[in-house]
């Protein structure tokens, strides 16, 4: 059994300090990686589904709040982003109808979101709005719902 023992120490490589270091490295980085991750992956988890709640008394017209805005007209309340399809940056109300985004003019149109005027193509997204019943409020639910894609 000595012989056979003796044969399979040789056979062991020793791992170098350099290729050890580099290992270790390498796993961590993987590790902080995941570990990013797992906590940007939450965090924007848990924006998708952070809600807003206001009261009966929100006016007609365009109502802003930081993330988002509502459009309340007779026949329908709605929320809109209000972040810029084009670059990211916030809109701003133009007039009663459109919305501007102050860094490359793109226009929207306040009651669909639709884009008026370039460089924005696309429509701002959606968020879902409704009624609760049971505690008279409005509630807006960062979620998004359908764009508007279909002109």
């Amino acid at each position: 059994m000595d012989a056979r023992s003796n044969r399979l120490m040789q056979k062991q490589k020793n791992i170098s300090r350099k290729i050890f270091i580099r290992s270790l490295a390498v796993l961590s980085f993987g590790f902080i990686t995941w570990i990013w991750y797992r906590i940007s992956s939450f965090q924007t988890e848990q924006e998708s589904r952070m809600e807003f709640r206001h009261g009966n008394d929100i006016p007609l017209g365009i109502s802003y709040f930081e993330k988002y805005y509502i459009i309340r007209t007779e026949n329908s309340f709605r929320a809109f982003s209000t972040t810029c399809t084009h670059a990211g940056c916030r809109i701003g109300k133009n007039n009663e109808n459109s919305l501007q985004c102050s860094c490359h003019g793109s226009r929207f149109e306040a009651e669909t979101g639709k884009p008026l005027k370039g460089p924005a193509i696309k429509p701002l997204q959606e968020f879902e709005c409704r009624f609760d019943e049971k505690n008279g409020q409005w509630v807006v639910r960062m979620m998004l719902i359908a764009t508007l894609s279909q002109s």
